[in-house]
């Protein structure tokens, strides 16, 4: 398998090819037999794509119609269209059986996601029993949820890793970063945008890997510079044609109004410890004032509903949450960094390694119970209760793993960095490619924190923290072997 277009690279590595292609299968084999058994996962969002498709086989009244006066959040303007035209394609090929079109075109973008991902720990210099652990984690972990979900997170995460992980193994190379990479890169992260909004604002964090690419690459420095202007064309041509479109049909410039419900989420949280927030005389301030009380998300929908029945349209709700939350952040500095920080939990810790917290996850999402109780209910009983005690002790080391793991994870890269600055560390190419990675990480772990994160937003550069984590490990582990190689 190669991917000439990306790094020039040598196809999947030699070292450890068949464990890391045996840890791959193993994946599949697991996620295909959980479809099986549980079925395709259904969510709340899955009804807004499955309701968008239901429009575009109808007809074409939808693309000049965005039916704004039929409620707060009409489908066609609050959703995305490329992850309800894949449903729709799905439906036109398999009828009733469409959602399995739909996961397997997810497994095949994750297998190459995977192969990807494969490659840049084979370039860094991962063991291989230490490597195949990687893609194991990476792809039994939150993955294994959302790969069999109608939902598309999946999608967008697999692009994501592709051209990180393309970039990194280039970066590590010397490559230089030519138009047509960055074209076609910036074409994958168009279409990724057109599944999923967000993508367009968390595409700005490329811009230091690819940084870092032109900085290591042994000639046409400038060039590649150049080239990561290239890679928005695509991303920045396709948000102007769909705002257009927007623009055609209701009179408001816009992609969707998702902001609606994003940031004003935000809002409720810092309300909660903060009334102050919502303390104004605009209709959004009065409206929040009557409908919060748990400061829950159904709140959040109720006001919208309220704000609809005064007369604002779905543009008109988007534009009111999206101002008052800036304004909030110069009124109220204080209680939106407070929000912010609280959305940033211990949990997140735990996601570099956890494939039986998520097996019970997904039999929540898909069967709407848990398999098995979680963690704490199971501690009441593990003493009573083989199974119990089992499943806690699984957890339990999963637990440990993934904080290990993940405190590597923060910590190295910087280490490793203070000591490039000091000229202590030599492998400027490693050291530099994992930093930029990690400031990926964290950028799009704050981004969603600013406003709203749940654990499946991480999905797309969890991979990266658990390869850098354990490389770090490694390091640490093997830290005489390591030296006297370099030396």
């Amino acid at each position: 398998m190669k991917f000439p277009v990306f790094s020039s690279a040598d196809g999947f590595p030699v070292e450890g090819r068949n464990l890391y292609i045996s840890a791959i299968l193993a994946i599949f084999l697991f996620k295909i037999a959980l479809v099986i058994v549980w079925g395709p996962g259904m969510a709340p969002d899955t009804f807004g794509y499955t309701g968008f498709a239901d429009l575009i086989l109808e007809g074409s009244g939808w693309l000049t119609n965005a039916e704004l006066d039929s409620g707060a959040m009409p489908t066609t303007v609050f959703r995305m269209m490329g992850y309800p035209f894949i449903i729709a394609g799905a439906q036109l090929i398999a009828a009733e059986y469409w959602q399995w079109v739909v996961i397997l075109l997810q497994y095949l973008l994750t297998a190459f996601s995977l192969i990807s991902l494969a490659r840049l720990i084979s370039e860094l210099g991962l063991r291989p029993l230490v490597g195949a652990f990687c893609l194991l984690s990476s792809g039994l972990s939150f993955s294994l949820l959302l790969d069999n979900m109608i939902l598309t997170d999946s999608l967008a995460a697999s692009v994501f890793i592709i051209v990180l992980s393309e970039n990194a193994i280039a970066s590590l190379r010397e490559k230089p970063f030519s138009y047509v990479q960055a074209l076609i890169s910036g074409v994958l992260i168009a279409l990724a945008f057109l599944v999923r909004e967000g993508v367009a604002i968390l595409s700005i964090l490329f811009v230091v890997p690819f940084l870092v690419r032109a900085f290591l690459a042994k000639e046409k420095r400038w060039h590649s510079c150049a080239a990561i202007a290239a890679f928005f064309v695509p991303l920045l041509l396709t948000t102007q044609i769909y705002k257009a479109w927007n623009e055609n049909r209701t009179g408001y410039s816009f992609v969707t109004t998702g902001a609606q419900t994003v940031y004003l989420s935000g809002l409720v949280d810092a309300a909660e410890k903060d009334q102050k927030i919502f303390s104004g005389d605009e209709a959004i301030d009065v409206t929040a004032r009557e409908k919060l009380k748990n400061y829950s998300f159904s709140e959040v929908l109720a006001i919208q509903g309220s704000l609809f029945a005064q007369g604002y349209v779905a543009p008109e709700l988007a534009s009111l949450s999206k101002r008052k939350y800036f304004e909030s952040w110069v009124e109220f500095p204080s209680s939106m960094l407070r929000m912010t920080i609280g959305h940033v939990t211990e949990k997140y810790a735990t996601m570099a390694f956890r494939p039986i917290g998520t097996v019970r996850e997904a039999g929540l999402w898909v069967n709407g119970e848990k398999p098995w109780p979680d963690y704490r209910e199971l501690r009441k009983s593990m003493f009573e209760d083989v199974g119990a005690f089992a499943l806690v002790v699984g957890e339990m080391v999963e637990r440990v793993i993934a904080i290990i793991i993940t405190i590597s994870f923060v910590i190295v890269p910087l280490i490793w960095l203070v000591r490039l600055c000091l000229g202590k560390k030599p492998e400027k190419r490693e050291v530099l490619v994992c930093f930029a990675l990690w400031a990926v990480y964290f950028g799009v772990l704050f981004a969603h924190a600013l406003v709203h994160l749940e654990t499946r937003y991480l999905t797309p550069v969890v991979p990266f923290s658990i390869v850098i984590g354990c490389l770090g490990i490694q390091r640490v582990l093997y830290r005489k072997k390591y030296s006297e190689s370099k030396t």
